[in-house]
């Protein structure tokens, strides 16, 4: 029985290798900074330069992700970028000085750009043919719950232990996630005599079809990734500085701190309906639903000077809902649009472009701060990156769609 689906083991080693090389390497890692500040010879420079370290060393090791899923197929690689990360963890629990916390950044940071979400979907586009939204958006949930479980895991062990302890109890963790991937992730359906999933024989309505586009020009492409960059931009900008809009809001720390898990909370449900959503009407009007509700999201920050803690609240919901684009959203778009002797290749580009964008807006909304004296304006920006972005992309299925 388990092996005539086995593409639910596969879509949930998807989740779990998310979890870990995503959630717990990036979404959830913040729950460690006000820890790793106090450290001597670290502090708040220190701090922020091996958040920018893992980011950098990610975005390099992507240039080569394709090629590197080629060399040592999808089940090795999977494998071997959650040992990166346990290392990673591993040198965390040893460091003493801002170096040796630079080589547990260095080696998260080739976990997370190795062992993402080019590989999953690209087991994703190979064991289904029939749910491919609800399987994506079941396994990005795993970065999700990571932001959501992690900190409470990681904050006991350190008030129960040390920060060392907490390091080192994720390194292990993340080497047990190496070991079960290795052991049960296939790289195709035919390696096990089966074939990609097609839905329930009986079932009377099917999934709706995937879009069928035909190539596009290479400015056209070049622009669609732009769009990539734009994703990107407003969706980790918009979710990496959403307490301190509260709290420049006029809202206390607790609160903000609130709406943060309340978007947190969101994003990860909304992963699993934005995917649910794609098999139901199509991944071009889904799409259009999410950008909607990130509309709602934006425009309701217009109204959080009125310190209406509902509207807040009502605003961290839409917007955490909209942001789902930039992990169900992307992975979707990048599969429709890839050619098909070049899927991971596209794929990556594309990933790519959504890391671009997301260093681009991890530093400039504190800028802004700074001149104009609101984070709301920074949100304004985002919404005005996530209209184009719109436009681009719908305006690509409209245009593209086979006749």
């Amino acid at each position: 029985m388990i092996k005539k689906h086995y593409e639910k083991v596969i879509i949930t080693c998807c989740f779990m290798f998310v979890f870990v090389n995503i959630g717990m390497t990036s979404t959830a890692f913040s729950v460690h900074q006000p820890y790793l500040v106090i450290i001597e010879g670290v502090g708040d420079t220190g701090g922020a330069l091996i958040l920018s370290v893992r980011t950098i060393v990610s975005l390099l090791v992507m240039l080569a992700v394709d090629r590197y899923y080629q060399l040592l197929d999808v089940r090795r690689g999977v494998a071997l970028a959650c040992f990166f990360t346990s290392v990673g963890f591993f040198a965390y629990s040893f460091a003493s000085t801002l170096p040796q916390f630079f080589l547990g950044a260095v080696a998260t940071g080739m976990g997370y750009g190795l062992g993402g979400l080019v590989a999953m979907t690209l087991l994703a586009n190979r064991w289904y043919k029939e749910g491919m939204g609800t399987a994506l958006g079941f396994a990005t949930m795993g970065s999700g719950i990571a932001s959501i479980v992690m900190p409470l895991v990681v904050v006991a062990i350190i008030e129960a232990h040390s920060l060392s302890s907490a390091f080192f109890f994720e390194g292990l963790f993340s080497l047990a996630a190496a070991i079960a991937m290795l052991l049960f992730i296939r790289n195709n359906p035919a390696d096990m005599g089966l074939s990609p999933y097609e839905g329930k024989p009986n079932k009377t309505r099917r999934s709706y079809p995937r879009a069928q586009l035909i190539e596009a020009p290479r400015h056209e492409r070049l622009l669609f990734l732009f769009a990539m960059v734009l994703v990107g931009a407003y969706c980790s900008g918009g979710m990496v500085y959403i307490s301190v809009l509260a709290t420049s809001s006029g809202f206390n720390t607790v609160f903000a701190a609130l709406v943060l898990s309340t978007a947190g909370v969101a994003l990860a449900v909304s992963k699993f309906a934005t995917g649910v959503l794609f098999d139901l009407i199509g991944v071009p009007r889904g799409s259009l639903v999410v950008f909607v509700i990130g509309a709602i999201g934006f425009t309701l920050c217009l109204f959080l000077s009125s310190g209406n803690p509902a509207i807040m609240i009502a605003a961290a919901i839409f917007l955490g809902a909209g942001f789902s684009h930039g992990s169900v959203g992307i992975s979707a778009w990048s599969l429709d649009t890839a050619p098909k002797d070049q899927v991971a290749r596209h794929v990556k580009h594309c990933q790519m472009g959504f890391t671009l964008g997301s260093v681009f807006t991890n530093t400039l909304p504190g800028i802004v701060k700074d001149l104009t004296g609101s984070y709301v304006v920074s949100y304004m920006g985002m919404f005005v990156l996530m209209l184009i972005c719109a436009f681009i992309v719908l305006r690509y299925y409209r245009v593209f769609a086979a006749k």
